[in-house]
């Protein structure tokens, strides 16, 4: 199974950008993530290739 991946940046107390991913575990779909994270718009993808993950970017 495929597992999610979200990006987003994050302004902190001291003006420092820091960006901040989230690796979901798997079964988790697109929408259930938009619900719990709604301000984020990078999705990503892990999907499984033997003992490793390939990355795949949306758009």
């Amino acid at each position: 199974m495929t597992r999610r991946v979200v990006e987003h940046k994050y302004k902190g107390t001291d003006n420092e950008v820091l960006q901040v991913i989230t690796i979901f575990e798997e079964g988790i779909n697109k929408q259930d993530i938009k619900k719990m994270n709604t301000f984020t718009k990078k999705f990503n993808t892990l999907i499984p290739s033997g003992n490793r993950y390939d990355w795949k970017r949306s758009g």
